[in-house]
């Protein structure tokens, strides 16, 4: 894991964190080579609390399939999510019964039951099927690294997010949000900077901030903008850090 510097090249299979303003997303897509295809299919395999929530978030005119395991859940499901939502009785790791319900025609799949391996299996044979964004709940974190070298894609882990949370309660600076990054021992936390705190004082260029963090990105009165050498940091401003694990104590010290 590394802090890139003007002199780092980017190779093929890198998995590369960017901080990037809203309208330019698809110019980091095009420049790394994703595409971006219209989602209008999901598939969702596990019917808990998490795959509900999901289908209530989603757009109506996206088509959601869930697939539940538990025959009398199946029903309890299907009177709490909207009407565009299929829910279907089976085993989201059979082919069979993928291909029936129209995987070569999902952009997405989302393999949400309570077993590691199991998610990890069925957003591999999700992307065999030409899949283009799987996401797995994966959480044994002995899984998480093995989940990073098969590739399978966007990785939620509950313990992690709420590590985030417990994180911004024992750190003494004013941290809005943090996320612990699921492949490295890294975080981006989400500081606010107090008035008169230290990294409010100079330019960024003349900070010499420790190497083991970065500044990505800040908004200011509700306008997000990058970060460059000559921006100063002024009191109130929500700064987004990326750093290691090492760095985050460091951070009291220029935002409080």
């Amino acid at each position: 894991m590394i802090i890139p510097r003007g002199m780092d090249h980017i190779k093929s299979g890198d998995i590369v964190f960017v901080t990037t303003t809203r309208e330019h997303i698809e110019d980091v897509r095009i420049k790394t080579g994703k595409q971006n295809p219209e989602v209008k299919k999901i598939i969702i395999m596990g019917g808990g609390r998490i795959a509900i929530k999901t289908a209530h978030f989603l757009p109506d005119n996206i088509h959601i399939t869930i697939i539940e395991a538990d025959r009398d859940k199946c029903a309890k499901i299907s009177a709490q999510v909207p009407k565009n939502v299929l829910v279907i009785h089976g085993d989201g790791r059979d082919t069979d019964l993928l291909v029936q319900e129209g995987i070569d025609d999902a952009q997405a799949f989302v393999a949400l039951t309570e077993i590691a391996g199991t998610n990890i299996l069925a957003c591999l044979a999700a992307k065999r099927y030409g899949v283009f964004k799987t996401i797995a709940q994966v959480e044994n974190l002995d899984y998480i690294s093995l989940a990073a070298k098969v590739d399978i894609g966007t990785v939620i882990n509950k313990k992690l997010i709420a590590a985030g949370h417990i994180y911004q309660f024992l750190l003494d600076a004013d941290v809005a949000n943090v996320k612990c990054l699921a492949f490295a021992r890294a975080d981006v936390a989400e500081l606010v900077a107090k008035p008169d705190s230290k990294i409010t004082r100079k330019p960024i260029k003349d900070m010499r901030l420790p190497k083991d963090m970065t500044l990505g990105g800040l908004i200011r009165n509700g306008i997000p903008m990058m970060v460059e050498g000559d921006t100063q940091i002024r009191a109130n401003d929500h700064v987004m850090v990326f750093c290691f694990d090492s760095a985050m104590r460091k951070l009291k010290d220029y935002f409080n």
